[in-house]
This record gives structure tokens, C-alpha cells and sequence, in this order.
């Protein structure tokens, strides 16, 4: 596969779960690949698989709650042989527990990286795709952003924000006829290693609930009965960063299992 040959993709939160899956799966789809974390030794640890896969990328360092590390990141891609045409969302963070007891701090850590970190990177790097002739914008959000969870207040806060940035975004990429498509990808219940360990520590939020397995628990948590992988959730967003999806843009695109069909 080759359809983005020759074409370079932004992804944030590459250095592990979600987004290491996209910046592989954008890599051996042609992709030259900017992985950035905030883990620059997580970032380097992505490139080196996409490189001995036969991909091309460079890792960067990137706290996405701050403006001058997005412009001093997207600058690098400026001069490059691979025009960038693809951002990729995908940093995260978050904290479970009731929202009663949850210091101000934490919930402004998770709004700062959520999704001020999402308005910065389509700040900075729609202008870029569109110089370069369009492409696509991928917010990665979550079923949180679709539905209440308790003890996930601020998550869910900053997933829904994200969903409806990203509606806002997307029309006024149509409205400039700029060429830049931007939708919400939202994931449910993914395999990823954060997962396995939330569920292995157990969480405040469900006091006397204590470690739980991730298989046993999506048998009763997905309507289908089995968690996501992250591949899964990569081939999604290669499609929809991909020419296929022309005519895809200010959608919210739901991998979930069923989760939020009721």
C-alpha cells in the first residue's frame, strides 16, 4: 500500500498506544512521518520500527501544551522533500476520579494537552497543508466525547471538545476552499498498554473495585464482546487521511464496538 508515497504526515502522541499505531501504519502506507511525543525517547523508539519496516520518519520532541514547541516542530517540515498533508491529533492525557476531590491543577493538565494541544496543532498546521495543496486533519477524541462517564468529568469535557472544534474547524477549512478535510476519530475500548494498566491499578472512582482483566472486562463492557486494537483505530484514520475520503470532512467517526449504538 502507497497511497500517501511521497507525502508526509504530523502525529502527536506517536511514541506509544494509538498514535504509535497511526505513525506506523501512515509509514508503511508511503508516509515520510514526523513522530512526535512527549517522550522524545518514545518518539525515537516509533521511527526506528517504521525504519526497519522500510518506512521514512523523524522523531521530535513535542509537549503540544506549548505554541513555540508546534512552531519550532512544524517548522522542520517546512523544508522537507514530502509536503505535509497530514495532522494527526493523537496527544493525550487524563485522570480518573470523582470529580468532587479532583484538584483544579489536574483538570486544567488535561484541557491544556487535550485539547488546547489539538487547537494548536490545526492552528499551525492547517496553513501548511493548505499551501501544500490539502489533505487531512485527524482529531483522535473518544466515545467520551459522545456520552458521560462517571469520574471521567475532565476527560469527557476535553473529548467533547474536541468533537465540536473539530465541526468548527472543518467548516471553515470549506468555507476557505483550502482543501483541508477535518474530522473526529472516536475510539472506545482500545487494547493499548495505558489501558491494561488503569485496569490493573484499579481506579478512585469506583471505590472497592479493585485490579480487572482488559479481555474479561470488554466481554461485558463492548457489545461485541472484544476490545479494539490499535490497528484497527491506524487503518480508520489512514482511510480517512487518505484521497478515498474526499468527501469526509466535520464528521465524528465512531470505533467503539457498538458501545454507543443504544
Amino acid at each position: 500500500m502507497s497511497e500517501h508515497a511521497g507525502r508526509a504526515a504530523f502525529v502527536t502522541g506517536a511514541g506509544s498506544g494509538i498514535g504509535r499505531a497511526i505513525a506506523l501504519a501512515l509509514a508503511a502506507r508511503g508516509a515520510f512521518v514526523w513522530a512526535t511525543d512527549f517522550d522524545g525517547a518514545s518518539a525515537d523508539g516509533t521511527v526506528e520500527l517504521a525504519r526497519q519496516a522500510g518506512g521514512r520518519g523523524e522523531a521530535i520532541p513535542l509537549d503540544v501544551r506549548h505554541e513555540t514547541q508546534w512552531q519550532d516542530a512544524l517548522a522542520r517540515s517546512d523544508s522537507h522533500d514530502a509536503p505535509l498533508t497530514v495532522l494527526v491529533n493523537c496527544a493525550g492525557t487524563h485522570a480518573v476520579t470523582d470529580t468532587f476531590s479532583m484538584p483544579l491543577d489536574d483538570f486544567r493538565r488535561i484541557m491544556a494537552v487535550n485539547v488546547e494541544g489539538t487547537f494548536l496543532g490545526m492552528k499551525h498546521a492547517i496553513p501548511r497543508i493548505a499551501e501544500s495543496g490539502g489533505g487531512a486533519v485527524l482529531n483522535i477524541s473518544s466515545v467520551a466525547g459522545l456520552k458521560g462517564m462517571a469520574g471521567w468529568t475532565a476527560y469527557c469535557g476535553s473529548k467533547g471538545a474536541i468533537r465540536m472544534m473539530t465541526k468548527a474547524v472543518a467548516l471553515e477549512c470549506a468555507g476557505l476552499r483550502n482543501e483541508v478535510r477535518v474530522n473526529s476519530v472516536h475510539p472506545g475500548f482500545v487494547d493499548t498498554p495505558a489501558l491494561r494498566s488503569a485496569l490493573a491499578r484499579g481506579h478512585r472512582a469506583e471505590p472497592g473495585r479493585g485490579p480487572r482483566d482488559l479481555d474479561e472486562v470488554a466481554k461485558t463492557t463492548v457489545p461485541i464482546g472484544v476490545a479494539c486494537s490499535p490497528g484497527e483505530v491506524a487503518d480508520t484514520v489512514c482511510f480517512l487521511a487518505s484521497d478515498s475520503a474526499r468527501h469526509i470532512t466535520g464528521a465524528e467517526i465512531v470505533i467503539d464496538g457498538g458501545m454507543t449504538a443504544d
